[in-house]
C-alpha cells in the first residue's frame, strides 16, 4: 500500500513538474499549431463546405408538381368527397431553359473557387499576425534578460553599498543615487513585463494554449538576401497573391452572373400531364400541359443593368488592387534593405567592446576608478544600446514578415 502511494505521489510530482516548465515554441512550430489549432482559420474553413453545399444545391432539379381535383358535394346524391363522380389530377414538371440551370452550377462553383481563395489569404493573415506577435515578443523576451543582468549587477552594487556606507566608506547621497537607478531600471522592466504579458495573450489566443500556458519563444535573425530584385518580387506578387487572384475570380463570377441573369430573362416552361374523370368536353379526358409566363413586363431588365455595372465595377476594383500590392511591394522591400543596413552597424566586434566595457565598469567602480556618475552613465549606454539592437532585430524581422505577406508567399524563411 505504501508502495503505491509513494508511486502516486511521483507521478504527480513529475507531472506538476512538468506543467510548470515554459513551453519553448520555435517560429516553425508556432506555424505549425495555428494550421491544426486556430479557431478563425477553422471555423473559416466551413465557408468552403457551405459552398461546396452550394454547388450541390445548383445542380439540384425542380421538383414535379403533383395537383388533384375532386367533388366536394354532390347536390343530386347529397354525397361529399365521392371521387368515383368527379376527379381531375395532373402532374406538371417545371424545366428550367435558356440556360439557367447550368449558369446557375457555374456561378457556384466560381464561388467554391473563391471561398477556396480566401481561405488561404484568411491564413496568409494570420500568419502574418503570428510572426509580428512572435517578434515583438522575442524582443521582450531579449529585453528582459538584458533588465535581469543589470538590475542583478545593481543588486550586488547595493548590498556592496550598505557595507562601505556603514564604514562611512561611500556618502548617503552616493548610496541612494544607485538605489535610485535600481528603481529606475526595475520600473522599465516591469513597463516591458507588462507588455510581454499582452503579446503572450495574444499569442496563446492565436496557437490556442491554455490560459496558464507559459510560452518562451527564440528570436532568430534570417541571413539576409541580397540576390532579391524588386521588378521579379513584383511580378511574383501579381502572380500569387490569394487576394488579386479572388479579385479575378471575383470578375468571372459577374461576367457568368450576367450570363444568368440574361437567362432569367426567358421564363422557365411547365410541361404537364392531365386526366380528367368527367369534367371535360368527353370522359375520361387525357391532355398534354404546358405553361409559361408571359414576358410582356419583366424581362429581368434591371437585374442584367445591375451585372453589367457590376463587371466594370470588379474590373476597377482589380486594377486598383494590382497597383495597391505593386506599391506594397516596393515598400516592403526598401524597408527591409535599409533596416539591414542600420542592422550591419552593430557589429560582433562592437558588441563585445561592449559587453567588455560593462563588465569592466562594474570593476572599475568597486575599485573606485571611476566616479558614481560615470557608472550611471555607463550603465545606461550599455542599457540603451542593447535595446536598440533589440528593437533593431525585431524591425527587421518584422520587415522580413512584411516582405514575405506583400508577396504572397515565403520569399525568406526564418
Amino acid at each position: 500500500m505504501n508502495r503505491a502511494l509513494n508511486g502516486l505521489l511521483i507521478f504527480i510530482l513529475s507531472i506538476t513538474s512538468v506543467l510548470g516548465q515554459d513551453t519553448v515554441l520555435t517560429y516553425l512550430q508556432a506555424k505549425d499549431r495555428l494550421v491544426k489549432k486556430n479557431f478563425y482559420l477553422l471555423a473559416a474553413h466551413f465557408e468552403i463546405d457551405q459552398a461546396e453545399a452550394q454547388v450541390i444545391q445548383s445542380r439540384l432539379y425542380y421538383n414535379p408538381t403533383f395537383y388533384w381535383n375532386q367533388e366536394a358535394y354532390n347536390t343530386t346524391s347529397e354525397k361529399y368527397l365521392k371521387a368515383s363522380n368527379q376527379y381531375e389530377g395532373q402532374i406538371n414538371q417545371t424545366i428550367a431553359i435558356a440556360g439557367k440551370h447550368s449558369n446557375t452550377v457555374k456561378l457556384a462553383k466560381i464561388n467554391l473557387e473563391i471561398n477556396k481563395v480566401q481561405f488561404t489569404d484568411v491564413m496568409r493573415s494570420l500568419l502574418y499576425d503570428l510572426a509580428n506577435n512572435y517578434n515583438n515578443l522575442a524582443a521582450l523576451e531579449a529585453k528582459e534578460k538584458l533588465y535581469n543582468e543589470v538590475l542583478t549587477s545593481y543588486q550586488r552594487l547595493i548590498a556592496a553599498s550598505k557595507k562601505e556606507l556603514e564604514v562611512g566608506a561611500i556618502s548617503v547621497t552616493e548610496d541612494l543615487r544607485i538605489k535610485s537607478e535600481y528603481i529606475a531600471v526595475k520600473s522599465q522592466a516591469l513597463d516591458n513585463a507588462n507588455q510581454k504579458e499582452q503579446y503572450l495573450s495574444q499569442l496563446r489566443t492565436l496557437l490556442q494554449y491554455p490560459k496558464d500556458t507559459l510560452v518562451q519563444v527564440t528570436q532568430k535573425i534570417p541571413l539576409y538576401n541580397n540576390a532579391l530584385v524588386l521588378d521579379s518580387l513584383i511580378d511574383r506578387a501579381l502572380v500569387v497573391r490569394p487576394d488579386l487572384k479572388v479579385s479575378k475570380l471575383y470578375q468571372e463570377y459577374q461576367q457568368q452572373n450576367l450570363k444568368l441573369q440574361r437567362s432569367l430573362a426567358v421564363p422557365d416552361l411547365s410541361i404537364g400531364y392531365d386526366y380528367d374523370l368527367g369534367g371535360n368536353y368527353r370522359q375520361n379526358y387525357n391532355g398534354l400541359v404546358l405553361q409559361m409566363p408571359l414576358p410582356l413586363f419583366n424581362r429581368n431588365q434591371g437585374s442584367i443593368k445591375e451585372a453589367k455595372y457590376s463587371i466594370q465595377q470588379s474590373a476597377l476594383q482589380r486594377d486598383y488592387l494590382k497597383v495597391t500590392i505593386t506599391n506594397q511591394v516596393i515598400a516592403a522591400f526598401n524597408q527591409y534593405k535599409k533596416i539591414y543596413d542600420g542592422l550591419t552597424n552593430y557589429t560582433d566586434e562592437y558588441l563585445n567592446s561592449l559587453t567588455q566595457l560593462n563588465k569592466n565598469t562594474n570593476t572599475y567602480f568597486q575599485k573606485r576608478d571611476i566616479s558614481l556618475l560615470e557608472f550611471i552613465d555607463y550603465q545606461r549606454i550599455y542599457i540603451s544600446t542593447n535595446i536598440q539592437l533589440i528593437e533593431l532585430r525585431q524591425q527587421f524581422l518584422n520587415s522580413v514578415n512584411t516582405l514575405n505577406f506583400s508577396v504572397g508567399e515565403t520569399v525568406i524563411d526564418y
